[in-house]
């Protein structure tokens, strides 16, 4: 009588897979939290129009740049310099509302400034063309 080995190969396959899938996982994360971490640095040091070429097309066409440059510089002064900032959580998702289906990823950190013991910073990025780019910042 002959043995299937079939189990043995969808044991195999799946543990050939498994891998590939958290390492995709490992490198989008790490691509994404450098883009943010970038995007906040620019902000950090006051450089909104820089920030503002990193935002994604969707996010330009949605809010002119005097627009975007005036909420961004109306928040910072007030807050003061950044203190400390650490990463809370990263979260994917296909979907955003009043946004077009595709690539998300909303990242949050736990932010001191130096007018502001404790605030959760919010950036949800999105995937356009391949590349990684900033679509919402959410200060509260």
């Amino acid at each position: 009588m002959r043995r299937s080995n079939l189990p043995a190969t969808l044991v195999l396959l799946a543990l050939l897979l498994f891998p590939i899938q958290s390492l995709s996982a490992e490198v989008i994360d790490s691509t994404v939290q450098v883009t943010a971490e970038n995007f906040l640095a620019m902000l950090d040091d006051g450089e909104y129009e820089l920030a503002w070429s990193q935002t994604s097309l969707v996010n330009q066409s949605y809010l002119g740049t005097p627009e975007w440059f005036n909420k961004a510089r109306a928040a910072r002064p007030y807050i003061g310099y950044l203190i400390d900032r650490s990463l809370k959580t990263i979260s994917q998702h296909t979907a955003w509302t009043a946004l077009p289906d595709g690539d998300y990823v909303r990242i949050s950190y736990v932010t001191q400034f130096l007018n502001k013991a404790s605030c959760l910073e919010t950036i949800v990025l999105v995937r356009e063309g391949g590349v990684w780019s900033v679509s919402g910042y959410f200060l509260r």
